[in-house]
């Protein structure tokens, strides 16, 4: 009897453990289609080294993903043209050197560059899911 009663908790405390941890990230509308970005506004599901080529009226070349990690992104945005300019929203960390842009963005922050936003909507599966906007 002892041994039945420990191993349905042995089982409830698995079965409790699962599903903690952070959210499911939300389903890209575009999928892990980065042609789709061509036009500058695009949700996507990238991974590391993923380089998402942008229009040039973004003034942005590409985003290139650096790193995935539990609730964050690195990303490095090469920009192209005379001005260059960047700033974040949220919880984000970012430098420019030249026209490389650095920023690393936990879910919900935003990266503005250039004429470009960049969104993160969540983490999940060593992907990033990234909303671009065209400003």
């Amino acid at each position: 009897m002892l041994r039945r009663v420990l191993a349905s908790l042995a089982v409830l405390a698995l079965v409790a453990g699962c599903g903690q941890g952070a959210p499911e990230p939300p389903k890209p509308a575009d999928g892990a289609d980065l042609a789709a970005c061509a036009d500058g506004l695009c949700e996507v599901s990238a991974r590391v080294g993923a380089k998402v080529a942008l229009p040039e009226r973004t003034n942005v070349e590409s985003v290139t993903v650096q790193a995935v990690d539990a609730g964050t992104v690195m990303l490095i945005a090469k920009g192209i043209g005379k001005r260059q300019g960047g700033s974040c929203s949220g919880k984000c960390e970012a430098s420019g050197t030249g026209k490389d842009f650095k920023a690393k963005l936990w879910t919900g922050s935003e990266l503005t560059y250039n004429d470009l936003a960049i969104k993160l909507l969540g983490v999940g599966g060593g992907a990033a899911v990234l909303k671009f906007t065209p400003q």
